[in-house]
């Protein structure tokens, strides 16, 4: 889930009874209009543009379709009055001046650009369904209990001077002070969930680095145990083969004794990389437990796919020519392994497996290393 969608939308313009004309279509529309409004401003709590610009697109085009139907709600009873040229006007201006506003803005942000066209948006939409708006409607009921056209124009005037127009004024002073207070919050809400998003990226590198070798980049001994009693219990339940390779660097002692220890950790390193590259299935696990010792655990394999990696790996480190000119067995570095594939029963512990890698990775060492035995 989103960290957006934790909070509670903030409600930039709230619906007022005093908004609702008496027509149904209209009423339903502005509430629609405003639902969208509300929509684009919690999508400024985000940091896809593309939702914002959708999200913006979605409320140009439902204006375009509303300021289309209620002008034939309007003209079905009205006709050709004056009143229904200058409310066409009032239509036409809203997009010249939402594109005004993002030319105006072309060098700021798109949430910079987005606040202020929520901010016109806001008190041009309260004026225009409280005032204009309502102010149609009133002529319409009038129209439709009898009376003439002049006469449902006259009682409209009357019912939209004196209180309605201080009511009018506090609304639009009401809703500037909203619309304030909303974008502050969300400017901070989207601050909040920056600094949540990036609290998180530190806790899962933290949490990388508590589980890798700080010098080969591979998985490090305290994971090896944790990520050992994991896969070894899935092993047992699934009755799936749980093979471990445990190696060694040959002579790793004379490389840094000859070299120096910068050269041994440029080995060690080339080595990793090397086994990064060889060890690609997601089911091959491998890290680095000791000084110049490396262990790959692999699952839900054949219980030969251990030896061959083992062979694959072996043959890889030696093309990498890594001079060891003082080993006992190669001018270039080379590797002895254990390797042991079982499919364990509930005896099967890290440690007894374990046990029987090293046994064989011994054997190898007092064959003469250079070897791997399964």
């Amino acid at each position: 889930m989103k960290e957006e969608n934790k909070f509670e939308a903030i409600v930039i313009f709230p619906w007022n009874k005093n908004f609702e004309t008496g027509i149904k279509q209209v009423d339903e529309e502005h509430k629609t209009l405003i639902k969208l409004l509300n929509k684009l401003a919690n999508s400024l709590t985000q940091d896809e543009t593309f939702e914002i610009e959708e999200t913006f697109n979605e409320l140009a085009k439902y204006a375009d379709y509303h300021f289309k139907s209620e002008e034939a709600v309007w003209e079905k009873h009205l006709k050709d009055n004056v009143l229904i040229n200058f409310h066409k006007k009032s239509h036409n201006s809203f997009l010249p001046k939402v594109l005004e506003i993002r030319e105006k803005n072309k060098d700021k942000t798109l949430h910079e650009t987005i606040e202020e066209i929520l901010m016109f948006l806001i008190r041009w939409l309260a004026f225009h369904i409280i005032d204009e708006d309502k102010r149609l409607a009133y002529i319409i009921h009038s129209i439709k209990d009898g009376k003439q056209i002049d006469e449902a124009q006259l009682i409209s005037d009357n019912q939209m001077g004196g209180s309605m127009r201080v009511l009018i004024d506090a609304i639009l002073s009401m809703y500037d002070n909203i619309s304030s207070k909303a974008i502050k919050l969300i400017r901070e809400r989207k601050a909040r969930i920056e600094a949540q998003r990036e609290l998180q990226k530190i806790n899962k590198e933290l949490e990388r680095l508590s589980i890798t070798d700080q010098l080969t980049n591979l998985y490090n001994r305290r994971f090896f145990e944790e990520l050992f009693q994991r896969e070894l219990q899935k092993s047992k339940r699934n009755k799936n083969i749980f093979s471990v390779i445990l190696f060694d660097i040959d002579y790793f002692k004379k490389l840094n004794d000859t070299y120096g220890h910068g050269k041994g950790d440029e080995a060690l390193i080339k080595v990793a990389q090397c086994l990064k590259k060889v060890c690609k299935r997601p089911n091959d696990f491998v890290f680095r437990i000791g000084g110049e010792e490396f262990t790959i655990i692999i699952t839900n394999e054949d219980a030969h796919t251990a030896t061959n990696l083992a062979q694959l790996i072996s043959k890889e480190i030696k093309a990498l020519k890594i001079d060891n000119i003082n080993s006992e067995v190669s001018a270039y570095l080379t590797i002895s392994a254990g390797v042991i594939s079982i499919k364990p029963t509930q005896y099967d512990t890290i440690e007894s497996i374990m046990q029987q890698a090293d046994k064989k990775l011994y054997q190898a060492k007092s064959l003469g290393r250079n070897i791997i035995i399964d």
